[in-house]
């Protein structure tokens, strides 16, 4: 018999989201921590366990409560993450904790229920009675990219392109040195990562943000340095043989001298070095230069599929949020990092 509980012990739901192959960093417990301190937002744990409240875990779901002012409440799977749907042992228990999610949402009033989860499309079995007030609409409007880890760079090296090593050469030529480490480069992260937000137009996340994550998890900074100026920077995240990379940015200004390459080698290289199998580049349109620029360096698209259930009649449209404001660009730098967290925290993607 499985049943469904909420708010379980950090270490076994860990144990369990470490144990599933489809756990990602973004399922820890830490994580969703990270969130609710630095937000002010309220998380549910949804916890599939068999034999009742001291059976074993069979299947989670972590769940956050969006109430975006002047739109439709919503329960995310997570916000600000490419996915961190559902887990489970099997298909049964996976429509057992979809159900679970669809009735929560109903209690706390929520509009919407977005399960983002990565892999192929699922189609629900849903219960008649619910299938009569809720809609539910996939949208697969994003893709995950991520590529193989061979056992040493060396090898990497040679299975990337003539043009890709070139443009990594030439940052070094140009005087750009690689740093790895913790919570010392925080501050030259979030100069690069920033200011770059600030240049295509959207609001950062608050310092805060990182500077928990880097204290709770398994985190990695790296930083490109031109002339001792950080000019691309990345924090990334380790979860059993993957790393994962969520955030990372170069200035525009220093483009010519390729510390973008440079950084995306340095963090290939360290992942193969250190025993990650797996490098996720995160989340891209397809088609577009970030997508493209991912391919190049030998990451596969996977799918990942956002799947809206509504409250009939309404409907919600993940494409109706945006991360670009042409008229945040003209911001003074050190204002667009004051009042971007106010309204970074209030944008999902």
């Amino acid at each position: 018999m499985t049943e469904i509980y909420l708010d379980p012990e950090k270490t076994e739901w860990d144990t369990y989201v470490t144990e599933n192959r489809s756990g990602v960093f973004a399922h820890l417990y830490s994580w969703g921590e990270t969130l609710v301190s630095t937000y002010g937002l309220d998380i549910f744990r949804l916890t599939a366990r068999k034999k009742g409240l001291h059976g074993r875990i069979v299947g989670v779901l972590p769940l956050i409560l969006f109430s975006p002012p002047n739109f439709d409440k919503r329960l995310i799977s997570l916000p600000y993450t490419d996915a961190a749907g559902i887990l489970a042992d099997d298909d049964d228990i996976f429509d057992r904790l979809l159900a679970a999610a669809l009735e929560l949402a109903t209690d706390l009033g929520t509009v919407h229920l977005e399960l983002r989860q990565l892999g192929e499309m699922f189609f629900p079995n849903l219960a008649p009675d619910i299938e009569d007030r809720i809609q539910h609409t996939p949208h697969t409007f994003k893709v995950g990219l991520s590529r193989k880890l061979a056992p040493a760079s060396e090898i990497i090296w040679t299975q990337l392109a003539a043009k890709v090593r070139n443009q990594v050469r030439k940052a070094r030529k140009s005087g750009c040195r690689a740093k790895i480490g913790g919570s010392e480069l925080l501050d030259d992260f979030f100069s690069v990562f920033s200011e770059n937000m600030r240049d295509l137009g959207s609001p950062v996340h608050a310092p805060e943000l990182f500077q928990r994550v880097t204290e709770k998890m398994a985190v990695q900074i790296f930083v490109v340095y031109t002339q001792d100026t950080p000019t691309a920077a990345a924090l990334v995240l380790r979860h059993n043989a993957s790393l994962f990379n969520p955030w990372a940015s170069s200035l525009r200004r220093f483009r010519p001298f390729c510390p973008n390459m440079l950084l995306y080698w340095t963090m290939l290289a360290y992942g193969s070095e250190n025993g990650c199998r797996w490098f996720d580049f995160g989340r891209s349109t397809p088609g577009a230069s970030t997508c493209r620029f991912k391919i190049q360096w030998g990451a596969e698209m996977q799918p990942l599929v956002w799947h809206i259930f509504s409250r009939k009649p309404h409907k919600w449209e993940p494409k109706n949020e945006s991360l670009e404001d042409d008229s945040w660009k003209t911001l003074d730098l050190n204002v667009s990092r004051r009042q971007g967290p106010s309204v970074r925290r209030w944008i999902s993607l």
